[in-house]
């Protein structure tokens, strides 16, 4: 009987991944509202009453969507491996803010699409980076408690999310002004957040 709900279990999991997989390739086509769940479902290759009996409707599906994509585990971990190295440790972080953003590019761009319309897609994917600015925010304060780093931790997060966000969004759309290799631009970036650009 155990191995049965092992399985019921582990089918039911596999299930929710495929309607999640399914709710994010349709909301990067078609946005929220051009979205419905009769075609998240047969997308996802199960029948409508499945997709709300484990999800409940299309805005907490939605949600749980962008929760899914979004997660700041992994950078919750690569800030508890850093070496202590101001400049190397920035690098590291940069860089996977800058992997973490390419991966949810077409979530970025919906959540700015649906924040003019107030839709529930621009609501659920602010609240990760807001999380990370936190988790970003409070790597800043203890190197200003250090005296390493100088300033409003919250606006240093914001400001050094910013350069990456910019970057990234930029890339895509202007690729001839980003043709240098990505590490030399997030070394540069972290020169400038840390050094300006004033001749010393």
């Amino acid at each position: 009987m155990a191995l049965q709900q092992v399985a019921v279990a582990g089918r039911s999991s596999e299930t929710r991944l495929r309607i999640l997989a399914a709710t994010r390739s349709l909301l990067a086509m078609k946005g929220r509202r051009g979205t419905t769940t009769r075609e998240i479902a047969d997308e996802a290759g199960v029948n409508e009453a499945t997709l709300f009996r484990q999800f409940g409707n299309k805005d907490a599906l939605i949600d749980a969507c962008v929760e899914h994509c979004c997660s700041t585990v992994e950078l919750e971990e690569l800030l508890a491996s850093l070496d202590g190295d101001l400049e190397r440790d920035l690098v590291r972080i940069a860089a996977a803010l800058v992997q973490r953003m390419e991966n949810v590019r077409d979530l970025i761009v919906m959540s700015l699409i649906e924040e003019e319309s107030q839709g529930s897609v621009g609501e659920a994917a602010w609240r990760a980076p807001t999380a990370i600015k936190k988790i970003v925010a409070d790597y800043m304060a203890k190197r200003i408690a250090a005296g390493e780093l100088a300033g409003n931790p919250l606006f240093l997060a914001r400001f050094f999310m910013g350069m990456i966000f910019s970057y990234v969004m930029g890339r895509k759309r202007f690729p001839e002004e980003y043709a240098a290799d990505p590490i030399q631009v997030i070394e540069f970036q972290v020169g400038m957040f840390l050094n300006g650009a004033r001749k010393q």
